[in-house]
């Protein structure tokens, strides 16, 4: 089940065709059928086009905000993605790293009403995809960030991207020690996001907002990128306390 898991959550919110997933997972169409059946009895995938296709379920939302709240981290970042909402009007992101995905552990809406990569929280996407995404991956080793995009190589291109485009953001974060840019996936927006890096520990978490590229202008964005670099200074200081909350483990969120 865990393989299917990860299958449908490479499909994204589009699903996928039950005869893909048993393709992908080596298995007759009956018995993928079956293990899919006992994943929408819990709520961990449903339906979509009719019953033609399949993608995770909302139930998993629930589960990877109690992982997020189990390491205190969502609970510890949550004042700032509200502060920044409401100074900014803007859409604000905690992004975690899982495996070689990232996942939206929290969310904290705007203004208005904003398209993003992940459809709120409990998205999964490639790490390396999305800006928080993107800033997770830069902070890694060198030798691990090349095991993630050759790993992740074939998917990039199901989310509007490609390895090389990915690689060049990352190379981009790691000379700025942030990503501040109108180049997004979604057209007409722009991204900001800045990692979390707790000291002593492998940067698992970043801080992202997306907003309308017309709406702001250079000025303004150095303005929320300074914000959200004084919040998080304050976090991985919270970080660093013993008893603020427990360490952060590697790819445990």
């Amino acid at each position: 089940m865990v393989g299917l898991l990860g299958l449908l959550g490479e499909a994204s919110g589009s699903g996928a065709q039950l005869s893909r997933l048993a393709a992908g997972l080596g298995l007759s169409a009956s018995t993928t059928h079956r293990l899919l059946a006992a994943l929408e009895h819990h709520g961990w995938v449903e339906r979509v086009e009719g019953g033609r296709r399949y993608r995770l379920g909302t139930a998993l939302i629930g589960l990877a905000g109690q992982a997020a709240e189990g390491t205190g981290l969502r609970r510890l970042c949550r004042p700032a993605l509200t502060r920044l909402s409401g100074e900014s009007g803007e859409t604000t992101f905690l992004i975690v790293r899982s495996g070689l995905n990232a996942v939206v552990v929290d969310r904290q809406d705007g203004t208005y009403v904003i398209e993003s990569l992940t459809h709120g929280v409990g998205g999964l996407i490639p790490l390396g995809v999305g800006a928080g995404s993107a800033a997770i991956l830069a902070c890694q080793p060198q030798a691990e960030i090349e095991a993630v995009l050759s790993a992740n190589a074939a998917r990039y291109p199901q989310f509007g991207t490609t390895e090389e485009r990915v690689r060049r953001r990352v190379k981009q974060i790691q000379a700025d020690g942030f990503l501040l840019s109108d180049d997004s996936l979604i057209a007409g927006l722009a991204v900001l996001s800045v990692p979390i890096r707790p000291a002593g520990h492998m940067v698992t978490a970043a801080i992202a907002m997306n907003f309308i590229a017309s709406r702001l202008d250079e000025a303004a964005r150095h303005s929320f990128l300074g914000l959200i670099r004084q919040e998080i200074a304050h976090i991985e200081a919270a970080l660093a306390t013993p008893g603020q909350t427990r360490p952060l483990r590697h790819g445990a969120q």
